[in-house]
Protein backbone atom coordinates (compact mmCIF):
# COMPACT_ATOMS: atom_id res chain seq x y z
CA UNK A 1 0.00 0.00 0.00
CA UNK A 2 1.26 3.38 -0.93
CA UNK A 3 1.35 6.17 0.97
CA UNK A 4 0.36 9.72 -0.55
CA UNK A 5 -0.89 13.06 0.66
CA UNK A 6 -4.58 12.27 0.19
CA UNK A 7 -4.59 9.25 2.42
CA UNK A 8 -2.62 11.68 4.66
CA UNK A 9 -5.82 14.04 4.89
CA UNK A 10 -8.33 11.86 5.17
CA UNK A 11 -6.69 10.53 8.20
CA UNK A 12 -6.13 13.93 9.58
CA UNK A 13 -10.10 14.96 8.70
CA UNK A 14 -11.51 12.02 10.15
CA UNK A 15 -9.46 12.34 13.94
CA UNK A 16 -10.22 15.97 13.88
CA UNK A 17 -14.14 14.89 13.06
CA UNK A 18 -13.80 12.63 16.29
CA UNK A 19 -12.07 14.92 18.05
CA UNK A 20 -14.70 17.87 17.34
CA UNK A 21 -17.61 15.04 18.30
CA UNK A 22 -15.56 13.66 21.71
CA UNK A 23 -15.25 17.75 23.02
CA UNK A 24 -18.98 18.88 21.84
CA UNK A 25 -20.80 16.37 23.64
CA UNK A 26 -19.99 17.20 27.30
CA UNK A 27 -22.47 15.24 30.25
CA UNK A 28 -22.06 16.55 33.53
CA UNK A 29 -23.89 13.88 36.11
CA UNK A 30 -24.50 16.40 38.45
CA UNK A 31 -25.58 15.27 42.34
CA UNK A 32 -28.12 18.73 41.94
CA UNK A 33 -29.23 20.76 39.43
CA UNK A 34 -26.85 23.97 38.76
CA UNK A 35 -28.29 26.79 40.00
CA UNK A 36 -29.49 28.40 36.78
CA UNK A 37 -32.13 25.70 35.62
CA UNK A 38 -33.63 26.22 39.78
CA UNK A 39 -35.42 29.54 38.43
CA UNK A 40 -38.90 30.20 38.13
CA UNK A 41 -40.00 28.21 35.37
CA UNK A 42 -41.87 30.46 31.59
CA UNK A 43 -44.39 29.08 30.22
CA UNK A 44 -43.86 28.67 26.02
CA UNK A 45 -47.05 30.77 25.53
CA UNK A 46 -45.59 33.62 27.48
CA UNK A 47 -42.17 33.98 25.55
CA UNK A 48 -43.99 33.20 21.86
CA UNK A 49 -47.10 36.18 22.94
CA UNK A 50 -44.83 39.06 24.30
CA UNK A 51 -41.58 38.04 22.72
CA UNK A 52 -40.21 41.51 23.59
CA UNK A 53 -40.63 41.60 26.83
CA UNK A 54 -38.25 38.83 27.20
CA UNK A 55 -36.05 39.30 24.31
CA UNK A 56 -32.34 39.17 25.90
CA UNK A 57 -33.17 37.82 28.78
CA UNK A 58 -31.86 34.50 30.72
CA UNK A 59 -34.91 32.07 31.22
CA UNK A 60 -36.17 28.60 31.88
CA UNK A 61 -38.03 26.64 30.24
CA UNK A 62 -39.18 22.80 30.55
CA UNK A 63 -41.37 20.53 28.14
CA UNK A 64 -40.84 17.98 26.13
CA UNK A 65 -38.11 17.36 23.12
CA UNK A 66 -40.66 17.06 19.69
CA UNK A 67 -38.00 17.32 17.36
CA UNK A 68 -34.61 16.88 17.35
CA UNK A 69 -32.25 17.75 14.38
CA UNK A 70 -29.57 14.71 13.50
CA UNK A 71 -26.66 16.04 15.37
CA UNK A 72 -28.37 17.49 18.27
CA UNK A 73 -27.33 20.70 17.98
CA UNK A 74 -30.85 21.93 17.68
CA UNK A 75 -34.59 20.80 18.97
CA UNK A 76 -38.01 21.77 19.72
CA UNK A 77 -39.39 22.31 22.93
CA UNK A 78 -43.10 21.81 23.78
CA UNK A 79 -44.74 22.87 27.18
CA UNK A 80 -48.16 22.25 26.42
CA UNK A 81 -48.78 26.01 25.98
CA UNK A 82 -46.79 26.26 22.68
CA UNK A 83 -43.66 25.20 21.52
CA UNK A 84 -40.08 27.28 20.97
CA UNK A 85 -37.03 26.83 18.51
CA UNK A 86 -33.46 26.07 21.09
CA UNK A 87 -30.31 25.85 19.40
CA UNK A 88 -27.41 25.42 21.99
CA UNK A 89 -24.77 25.56 19.24
CA UNK A 90 -23.72 29.09 19.56
CA UNK A 91 -22.85 27.39 23.18
CA UNK A 92 -20.57 24.87 21.80
CA UNK A 93 -22.60 21.70 22.60
CA UNK A 94 -24.99 19.16 21.22
CA UNK A 95 -27.29 16.69 22.90
CA UNK A 96 -28.09 12.88 21.99
CA UNK A 97 -31.55 12.03 20.18
CA UNK A 98 -33.88 12.55 22.95
CA UNK A 99 -36.96 12.98 20.75
CA UNK A 100 -40.14 12.94 22.88
CA UNK A 101 -38.28 13.40 26.22
CA UNK A 102 -39.01 15.68 29.09
CA UNK A 103 -36.37 18.46 29.06
CA UNK A 104 -35.19 22.16 30.89
CA UNK A 105 -33.44 24.63 29.58
CA UNK A 106 -31.98 27.02 30.62
CA UNK A 107 -31.08 30.44 27.74
CA UNK A 108 -31.65 33.68 26.42
CA UNK A 109 -34.60 34.72 24.29
CA UNK A 110 -33.93 35.74 21.38
CA UNK A 111 -35.11 36.35 17.76
CA UNK A 112 -34.99 33.94 14.73
CA UNK A 113 -36.61 35.25 11.24
CA UNK A 114 -38.85 37.31 13.26
CA UNK A 115 -40.07 34.30 15.72
CA UNK A 116 -38.78 34.42 19.31
CA UNK A 117 -36.26 31.03 20.22
CA UNK A 118 -33.63 30.38 22.60
CA UNK A 119 -30.18 30.17 22.84
CA UNK A 120 -29.96 27.27 25.23
CA UNK A 121 -26.97 27.57 27.37
CA UNK A 122 -27.50 24.51 29.91
CA UNK A 123 -29.83 21.56 29.05
CA UNK A 124 -31.40 18.57 31.27
CA UNK A 125 -32.65 15.82 30.19
CA UNK A 126 -33.02 12.35 32.46
CA UNK A 127 -31.42 13.82 35.13
CA UNK A 128 -28.48 14.03 32.76
CA UNK A 129 -26.78 18.00 32.47
CA UNK A 130 -25.48 19.19 28.81
CA UNK A 131 -23.52 22.49 28.77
Amino acid sequence: MVWNRSMGAIILIALAALSLAAVSMQVVQATQEPAELTGEIVRIQDIVKDEPAYDGKNVVVEGKIETECASGCWFILNDGSASIYVDILPSNFVIPQKSGKEAKVYGVVTTKDGDPMLIGKIVEIDGEIYR
